[in-house]
Order: structure tokens, then C-alpha cells, then sequence
């Protein structure tokens, strides 16, 4: 049977300390691990992994702000080097199109910060239980509707354009730094748009502002 453990990664002490505190009040049996940053909690997975006897499985309550990474960057570095991860975000800002972003990266909820302490951790319980999780989003007014929320998919390499873009690189710039043809990154900034259903660069730099793409903490 594979044991769960939380692990909270925020780097303001006390929103961390407190999630901590409220998951070790509402699941007391339960293990709960918190981090700064993005590179510790990853040094623990490697620290639990080398000591540990029996399968464990993780459910991580991540901040989208954190210092020096885009939150959707974040998510993809975190899912791909622990597999027993179900991931949680959390964020002051939970429009739809940020919620998306983050359910097409492979999130299974999403927490806003405005959100009562006991209806989060009824939620986390909630998806505890499930087997098969879906997509879950907590507003600050309580669960809300997801079905009708579309997932946005950015690749590794739409994800790069748009940064690019945000920072005022042309499509001749951008094929330089990534050493490919200014067609092939042209290419790359239609499909941006595409999948940001947006028309021009403007847009696509104020939607990716509003993702967490362009990273806002130094």
C-alpha cells in the first residue's frame, strides 16, 4: 500500500507555515514536508527516495509565484521528475484562463489563497479520495464549474517563444537564440497564437502575463 505524504512549497514563511500547520491539524496520521523553493523540495524527493522502504505517493500544494520561475515552468520540472505526484496550485489570481493553464500542464487542482482554510482542506480530502481524480478548482467563492474550462496546452518549446516574445525579440531574434530557421520561429509564434487564441504579439504577451509566463518576483 503506498503511504501519502504532503509536501507544501511557498516561499512566503507564513503562508508555508501555515498550510503546514492546517494539514497537520486536518490529517494528523499524515507526514507533511515544506520547502522555500522549488530546488529543495526537489532535493527531498531525491533525499526520500534513497532512504525509503515502502512505495509512496505525493500530493504537493504549490504556490505560482514562486522567486525566480515561472509558475506553468515550475509544474512541468515538478511532474516530470517524481511520477507519484498529484499536484495541487495555489494563487491569489484564479481567472479561468490561469486555471486552464495550469489543468493543461497536468494539475489536478487548483486553491485559491482567498479560499477558507476548512473548505481547502475538505477539498484536498476530496481529492485524496478519488481514484481517478478529474480537475478541481476551488475558488474564493467555493467549488466551481469546470467542465467547461479549456485546458491550454503550450509545448516546451511555445513556452520559450513566448517568453522570448515578452521580452521584445523578433521572430529573426528568437531563431538566432534558438538556432533554427526564422521560418520554424514563425511557425512556433502562429502556433502560440493559436493555442492563446490571440491575433497579435500584444495580446500574447498581456495573456502571458497573466499565465505567470514572464516571471514578476526577482
Amino acid at each position: 500500500m503506498n503511504i501519502l505524504k504532503f509536501l507544501v512549497i511557498d516561499d512566503h514563511p507564513l503562508i508555508r507555515q501555515s498550510m503546514k500547520s492546517s494539514l497537520e491539524s486536518y490529517f494528523p496520521e499524515k507526514e507533511v514536508f515544506s520547502y522555500a523553493s522549488l530546488e529543495d523540495s526537489l532535493e527531498c524527493f531525491k533525499k526520500k527516495e534513497g532512504t525509503r522502504l515502502e512505495p509512496c505517493k505525493w500530493l504537493v500544494l504549490m504556490d505560482l509565484g514562486l522567486k525566480g520561475i515561472t509558475g506553468l515552468a515550475a509544474i512541468r520540472i515538478l511532474l516530470s521528475v517524481e511520477a507519484n505526484i498529484r499536484l495541487i496550485t495555489v494563487s491569489g489570481n484564479d481567472d479561468e484562463l490561469q486555471v486552464g493553464a495550469c489543468f493543461g500542464c497536468g494539475v489536478t487542482g487548483f486553491i485559491s489563497k482567498c479560499a477558507p482554510v476548512e473548505e481547502s482542506m475538505r477539498f484536498i480530502e476530496k481529492i485524496i479520495l478519488e481514484e481517478q481524480p478529474e480537475s478541481f478548482w476551488l475558488a474564493a467563492s467555493g467549488y466551481a464549474d469546470t467542465s467547461s474550462i479549456r485546458k491550454i496546452h503550450l509545448t516546451d518549446r511555445q513556452i520559450q517563444v513566448l517568453s522570448m516574445m515578452c521580452e521584445g525579440r523578433t521572430n529573426k531574434d528568437i531563431a538566432l537564440a534558438l538556432g533554427i530557421t526564422e521560418i520554424t520561429a514563425k511557425s512556433h509564434v502562429g502556433g502560440v497564437f493559436k493555442e492563446l487564441r490571440v491575433i497579435n504579439r500584444t495580446q500574447a504577451v498581456l495573456v502571458a502575463q497573466k499565465l505567470g509566463i514572464v516571471s514578476t518576483k526577482a
